[in-house]
């Protein structure tokens, strides 16, 4: 195993890095540290050949742009939506950015569109580090988060986020990631194969902000208890997706233990190659790009970050669970350190 320090760019004037973690077989990880971010993981078919699963830009200033989707970017402190850019939280109410429209996006996007601090690094792996002062975009307490991703010969990317402040606070995180595993430029996410440990989603509003309401998967567009392919009914029209959007949903887990379990399971037929999402959090948002351009947006080489390029698995929790008693969430208490992990565990069928 080895770890590769290379400058990636520069943006608003700070030099930006890459960290390539590479095992004895020749996959690797790319890590940037704008956004604590992934720019390239390039693992194996079933044939051996190398190829990069996930989207992204050669330029770095394009991730800095939210029309491009927060590619494979880490979210904070809130990932996903917060309605009407406020909440109460231990009797205070607290005003975050409307960022869209009239409500918050990721947190107001801060955490993703600046750069990092390295804390560690090892043979295997990368931590980043980032200081969120007391009341910065609306969030309560001085808040570390740290992001340590370790890279294995078995071409599993385990995540750790560790958190701590010096006040009872909030906390969220994500990664944003957009696989595609066939590896090849210009194909769509419609012909892989997925499955979701879950059999309720949460219901949406017009805005495509919770309602509150947990809807069944069963008999409907939303259910990926069985593997299938996700272009199988993108495109039927139902309430909780937007136009011709298609999946931008979060689907409520199984596993609601806290535990470590399997949330979620990919797979590109082609190319033979399988991806595994494990996690701790109760929440999975499945987006299919839908939102991103049609046309033409260049990302790294030839390859396009493009309409359904793409599909994201952003473990999480529940959607606007700050303004939803009955979603769970996690307190991230005061001079104790809150952890959540997710791994996205990489193989051939």
């Amino acid at each position: 195993m080895s770890v590769t320090k290379t400058l990636f760019g520069k943006v608003n004037d700070e030099e930006v890095y890459l960290y390539t973690i590479m095992n004895k077989s020749g996959a690797s990880v790319a890590l940037q540290t704008l956004g604590a971010g992934v720019h390239a993981i390039n693992v194996p078919d079933r044939d051996g050949k190398l190829a990069d699963v996930v989207l992204g830009f050669d330029n770095p200033a394009d991730y800095i742009n939210p029309d491009y989707g927060y590619q494979g970017l880490s979210v904070g402190r809130w990932a996903n939506r917060i309605r009407d850019g406020k909440f109460i939280f231990e009797g205070t109410e607290y005003t975050t950015p409307q960022n869209q429209g009239t409500w918050t996006l990721h947190g107001g996007g801060r955490f993703s569109f600046t750069n990092w601090e390295v804390a560690e690094t090892g043979e295997n792996f990368v931590t980043f580090s980032r200081f969120s002062p007391d009341g910065e975009d609306g969030f309560p307490a001085n808040m570390t988060m740290k992001i340590k991703y370790t890279f294995t010969e078995d071409n599993i990317l385990r995540i750790e986020y560790t958190v701590l402040a010096d006040r009872n606070t909030v906390a969220n995180p994500t990664n944003h990631t957009y696989f595609n595993l066939s590896g090849v430029d210009g194909e769509t996410v419609e012909d892989h194969s997925l499955q979701i440990l879950a059999d309720y989603f949460t219901e949406t509003d017009a805005s495509q902000l919770a309602t509150g309401e947990l809807g069944a998967v069963k008999g409907t567009m939303m259910d990926f208890t069985t593997l299938h392919k996700i272009g199988d009914r993108i495109n039927e029209p139902f309430r909780a997706c937007l136009g011709d959007v298609g999946y931008d949903n979060n689907y409520c887990l199984r596993n609601q233990s806290g535990d470590f379990a399997l949330a979620a399971v990919l797979q590109h037929e082609g190319s033979g190659r399988k991806l595994e999402v494990f996690t701790d959090l109760p929440g999975i948002q499945l987006y299919c790009g839908g939102w991103l351009k049609r046309d033409y947006t260049v990302g790294k080489g030839t390859n396009l970050v493009t309409y359904r390029r793409g599909v994201a698995l952003e473990t999480q929790f529940y959607p606007d669970a700050l303004n939803i008693p009955a979603f769970p969430l996690w307190t991230v208490k005061a001079n104790e350190a809150f952890k959540t992990v997710t791994e996205f565990r990489f193989s051939v069928i």
